[in-house]
């Protein structure tokens, strides 16, 4: 196990970095040779449930940052499915990403993907992540000022809808791109309010 992993009773994540403009050396990229193989049943980005739940998710805790509220984007959620469906932490694009993996024991138990969305944003805003940020971390705390990030109007969010090949684990990816893309150098001040 990766010291970033995390692992809560049988219920396993690994955050990465989200940042587009800082290194986007990973903590959690160990997959980059995985291939999607099978098909495995995750709510579609077009899905009005998943959607009002991330929504909901990162509202509820921009709102508490003076941020406003993010509105869902289509091209978005398309190209955090792509991502997600990658089966590694891979930055790319012009967007800002926060990316959150999980696995259960059993691999075959299928998670509540309510729960599960709620749980990635929670992790990318926990006191780990704010404490980094306040500490002068930008890479460590950059999930939770990609959330925040006041500049940013747009989200869009997938899982994985794809077993990876060679992975004993068989993670859940969740991915969400967000727009304008939040951690840029001397916005900083700017943009989080902690």
């Amino acid at each position: 196990m990766l010291a970033a992993d995390l692992v809560v009773g049988d219920l396993f994540f690994c955050r990465g970095i989200s940042s587009t403009t800082l290194s986007a050396t990973a903590r959690c990229d160990r997959l980059s040779s995985e291939t999607a193989i099978a098909k495995r049943d995750s709510p579609p980005p077009a899905d009005p449930t998943f959607i009002n739940t991330a929504l909901n998710a990162v509202n509820t805790i921009r709102v508490q940052h003076d941020a406003a509220n993010l509105t869902w984007d289509a091209d978005l959620a398309a190209i955090a499915l792509t991502k997600a469906n990658g089966c590694t932490l891979n930055h790319t694009g012009d967007y800002g990403e926060n990316a959150y993996y999980f696995w259960f024991k059993p691999a075959t138990r299928k998670p509540n993907f309510t729960a599960q969305t709620q749980a990635a944003f929670d992790a990318w805003v926990g006191q780990d992540e704010v404490d980094a940020y306040l500490a002068g971390n930008l890479i460590g705390g950059g999930h939770f000022t990609q959330t925040v990030w006041k500049s940013s109007q747009t989200l869009g969010c997938a899982f994985s809808t794809n077993y990876c090949a060679q992975n004993p684990k068989k993670e859940w990816w969740f991915y969400c791109d967000f727009f304008p893309a939040g951690n840029v150098i001397d916005q900083y001040e700017d943009n989080v309010t902690v």
